[in-house]
């Protein structure tokens, strides 16, 4: 019975205003504002996880080139140490 004079009153009201009764019926179960969290959550632990990956990306470079060099100058001192008799 309820559902047929809300049908009623729906069906009375200009159609902006039946929009309006039909947009604010629709998707209940889904909240705006918990939605728009998630999707900001969601973003910022993409974010962090890019910058976590980008900050490992650059110590691995780091100790690479760092492993490198020792590696360089330690060939370069038994150079020289070869060279004397």
């Amino acid at each position: 019975m309820f559902e047929f004079v809300s049908k009623l009153a729906e069906m009375s009201l200009r159609p902006n205003a039946r929009a309006e009764v039909r947009k604010k019926g629709y998707k209940l179960a889904v909240d705006a504002e918990e939605a728009r969290r998630k999707r900001e959550d969601n973003l910022v632990e993409i974010r962090k996880n890019k910058r976590d990956e980008s900050l490992l990306k650059k110590r691995r470079e780091g100790l690479q080139s760092q492993h490198f060099s020792s590696s360089v100058q330690v060939a370069d001192i038994e150079k020289k140490v070869n060279r004397f008799p």
